[in-house]
């Protein structure tokens, strides 16, 4: 028997069952592509034919696939799930608090106990200091893993026995780096049409890294607080900034897609009659109360 089972070895797969290896941890794996298992075995894995067989072995599996849909298809379809009595199931694949709260009731009506989590990490940086991991479940259960997880993350934030939970603070996030990436992008194109270099442009934006920081926190308190009358800045004057990136878009020839979203969500705020409200009050339209 090893110390736990990995679960599917794709990039992120394996970057924790390699950091659990090389931390001195004995991991068994399995993928339903073989091929993915001999780097591991090289490093001291052992490979499980089957996931059951992977299960069946070990009181811990760190499950890390493509999505839940291929969780169940791989606990379910293999009939791993005979042997799921006591074991420890650490679900760290991308999904819905729903999802989270189905697979819980699901392990557990097998005899699993069922903890889910979130990484926040690329798979290069999973056992440094910049990785961090959200887990809910029971404290109990999270007490027997959180050293093994610790490896992997060091940042491991406990979020409470709401299994849903560590998909909230996720998909929020996401939000947050969805618009990030984006408007990141879109930046990149002017300044790339305008024939400057794209790389001055990252170190600006890293170089603003504080303000942004603080922006978040305020906003934070502006949202949960309802305290949107005091602004530095306005629903109405960024409105109007964010039309003219709509206009610029026109002149260079590039995408005006993410403009024009972003102008259209200000605009609905202005006509909700938010205008002289700070930015974030785009809340309201987003979240009708």
């Amino acid at each position: 028997m090893s110390d736990l089972a990995v679960i599917g070895l794709g990039r992120m797969g394996s970057a924790l069952a390699k950091a659990l290896l090389t931390s001195g941890k004995r991991v068994t794996v399995w993928n339903r592509s073989q091929g993915k298992t001999d780097a591991l075995e090289r490093i001291g894995a052992l490979k499980a034919e089957t996931p059951a067989a992977a299960i069946a072995s070990n009181s811990t599996i760190i499950v890390c696939l493509s999505d839940y849909a291929a969780t169940s298809v791989v606990l379910d379809g293999s009939h791993g799930t005979n042997s799921l009595e006591g074991k420890t199931v650490v679900q760290l694949t991308s999904g819905t608090p729903k999802q989270a709260r189905h697979l819980e009731r699901w392990v557990e009506s097998r005899g699993g106990i069922y903890l889910d989590g979130a990484i926040s990490a690329w798979p290069d940086q999973i056992s440094g200091p910049e990785a961090s991991i959200v887990i809910a479940g029971r404290e109990s259960a999270l007490a027997s893993v959180e050293p093994m997880l610790k490896l992997l993350a060091p940042n491991l934030s406990y979020v409470g026995t709401d299994i849903g939970r560590a998909k909230i603070v996720f998909n929020a996030a996401l939000s947050y780096f969805a618009g990030h990436w984006i408007g990141f992008s879109h930046g990149a194109a002017i300044y790339a049409t305008e024939g400057m270099d794209v790389a001055e442009f990252g170190e600006a934006i890293a170089a603003l890294s504080p303000m942004f920081a603080d922006d978040a926190r305020h906003m934070g308190l502006a949202i949960a607080g309802n305290k949107f009358s005091d602004p530095q800045s306005t629903i109405k004057s960024v409105g109007v900034d964010i039309s003219r990136l709509v206009e610029m878009a026109d002149d260079l020839h590039i995408s005006p897609a993410f403009p024009k979203f972003a102008a259209d969500l200000f605009r609905k705020a202005e006509e909700a009659g938010h205008g002289a409200e700070e930015h974030c009050a785009i809340f309201k339209v987003i979240r009708p109360r």
